[in-house]
């Protein structure tokens, strides 16, 4: 019976060992990729964003119905 406990512990120490090795074998393929990736990258990948441009006419059309009735109501007050 002992020798059965023994064989146990074995097998669940190996596992857990073989899973720490196997964890620490994917992090240190997953950081070698990565470091490769930077070392061998364009330095100067980064585009900057293109600059869309908001034409008065789309802010307009970007309003409710009361929206832009209340802004017309505002327009008129402030001509009189």
């Amino acid at each position: 019976m002992l020798w059965e406990l023994a064989a146990i512990w074995i097998i669940v120490a190996a596992t857990v060992v073989w899973f720490i090795r196997d964890e620490r074998r994917l992090r240190f393929e997953k950081l070698n990729e990565r470091a490769r990736a930077y070392a061998t990258a364009p330095a100067w990948r980064h585009q900057p964003a293109p600059i869309r441009r908001v034409s008065p006419q789309a802010a307009e059309r970007d309003l409710t119905d009361i929206q832009r009735k209340f802004l017309e109501e505002m327009r008129r007050q402030r001509q009189r």
